[in-house]
C-alpha cells in the first residue's frame, strides 16, 4: 500500500506492504518551518508483508547464507559527488541533537580485546589496512553482524549494528543495503548478530519494517545512504537483550567535527585497492578518526564488498564494549583506501524515529 502524508508542509512518500498491518508511520520532529531539504530528510518506510517471518527463515538456509553475495561498496566519482552535494541543500546544524548510550545484557561478557594489543591502549594505534576482530561472545562483535537479503531474485548480506532504539530490536546500516535508490525495497531481510566462520551464534532475527531518508528511496542521493530496520522477535526475545547494543550521537550537522579513536567494523570480502586473503566470514576493522569532509565523513579504511553498513563507533572502551555509533560504511571515492558514510544529522534522526518503535 502507498500512502503519502504531509509534514512540514512538505509532502513526503511512504510505502507500506501489510500482512499483518500497516506500518506505523514516522513520527517527525518539529522545526521552526518547512525547507527545501524536508522531503530529502523525510523517512520511506516498507514492512515485512511479502512472505511471513517464518518463511524468511526457512529462506535462509546455511547454503543460500554461504552463497550470498557481498553488497558491492559503491564507488562515487568526484563529479557524483559534487552534484549529490548541489541536490541536497546544505542541511542547517540539528536544533536539538540526539543521542542514546549502549547496552550491555546481563547474559554477556564485558567488552574485551581485538587480539590485537595494540588497540587495547589508551592511545589507540591507528591503521587504515583491516585486520580480523578475534574476540566473539561479547561486545562489541556481537552486536555486529550480517544483514542478509534479496534484490531480484538473488541473495546478497550487508552489515549492520544493533543500534538504541525504544523496541531494543532495531539495527543500523546503510540505505542501499534496504533499497535500490529508485522507489524499490530490498526483501527477505535477516539479520545475523556475531557472525563468524558461518557461525550463528545467537540465532537470527528477521525484519518487519525498515526505513531510509527520501533522498535516497527515490534518487539514490548519497548524501543520505543510511537505513534502519525494526526486527521481528526471536522465539519472543529481541536482539537487544541478548546481544546488546551500540549507543549512537546524531546531529552534530557540518561542524568539521573530527572523531578520534574512532573503529569502523564490517564482514568485506575484498578490499580497496585490492589485496589477497579476505573472507567475509570474519569480521574486520580499522581504527581511525572520522572526520566531516564536505557534506560527509570519512575514515581511513580498506574494507570493500559486503562491509556497507559497518558501523563507524567512538568513545568505546573495551572494557564495556560499546561506544556510539557516528557513522558507517557507505561508499569509496576510486580506489582508495577511505571509507565515506554520510553525516547523520537529520535524516537519521527520522530514520531511526520511524522504526525504533516498531
Amino acid at each position: 500500500m502507498t500512502r503519502r502524508f504531509t509534514v512540514l508542509g512538505t509532502t513526503l512518500l511512504a510505502v507500506a506492504a501489510t500482512a499483518t498491518g500497516p506500518a506505523a508511520a514516522a513520527q517527525p520532529r518539529e522545526t521552526p518551518a518547512a525547507s527545501l531539504w524536508d522531503a530529502a530528510t523525510g523517512s520511506a518506510t516498507g514492512a515485512g508483508a511479502a512472505r511471513s517471518a517464518a518463511r524468511v527463515e526457512e529462506y535462509w538456509t546455511p547454503e543460500r547464507m554461504a552463497a550470498a553475495l557481498p553488497t558491492p561498496a559503491p564507488v562515487v566519482s568526484p563529479a557524483e559527488a559534487a552534484e549529490s552535494a548541489r541536490a541536497a541543500a546544505a542541511e542547517p546544524p540539528v536544533a536539538e541533537p540526539e543521542s542514546g548510550d549502549g547496552h550491555i545484557p546481563p547474559a554477556a561478557g564485558p567488552g574485551a580485546g581485538s587480539g590485537d594489543p595494540a588497540v587495547g591502549t589508551k592511545a589507540l594505534t591507528y591503521f587504515s589496512i583491516s585486520k580480523i576482530w578475534a574476540d566473539h561472545g561479547r561486545l562489541p562483535a556481537q552486536t555486529v553482524g550480517k544483514l542478509y537479503y534479496t534484490r531480484n531474485g538473488k541473495g546478497y548480506y550487508c552489515s549492520a549494528a544493533t543500534i538504541n532504539s525504544s523496541n531494543r530490536n532495531t539495527i543500523w546500516t546503510a540505505g542501499h543495503c534496504v533499497t535500490d535508490g529508485a522507489r524499490n525495497w530490498h526483501s527477505n531481510f535477516t539479520f545475523v548478530p556475531d557472525f563468524h566462520d558461518g557461525k550463528r551464534p545467537h540465532g537470527t532475527w528477521t525484519a518487519r519494517s525498515w526505513a531510509a531518508p527520501n533522498g535516497y528511496f527515490d534518487g539514490k542521493n548519497s548524501r543520505y545512504d543510511m537505513g534502519a530496520l525494526a526486527l521481528n522477535l526471536n522465539n519472543g526475545r529481541r536482539v537487544g537483550d541478548v546481544v546488546g547494543y551500540q549507543g549512537y550521537r546524531f546531529g552534530e550537522g557540518y561542524n568539521e567535527t573530527t572523531f578520534h579513536d574512532t573503529r569502523a567494523f564490517g564482514y568485506p570480502q575484498n578490499t580497496h585497492p585490492a589485496r589477497s586473503g579476505i573472507s567475509s566470514n570474519k569480521l574486520r576493522f580499522c581504527v581511525g578518526y572520522a572526520a566531516s569532509d564536505a557534506l560527509y565523513k570519512r575514515i581511513g579504511c580498506d574494507m570493500g564488498g559486503g562491509s556497507s553498513g559497518g558501523p563507524w563507533i567512538t568513545e568505546m572502551p573495551l572494557s564495556r564494549g560499546w561506544g556510539y555509533i557516528i557513522g558507517h560504511n557507505a561508499w569509496h571515492y576510486g580506489n582508495d583506501a577511505w571509507e565515506y558514510g554520510p553525516t547523520l544529522g537529520t535524516a537519521a534522526i527520522n530514520v531511526r524515529d520511524a522504526v525504533h518503535t516498531d
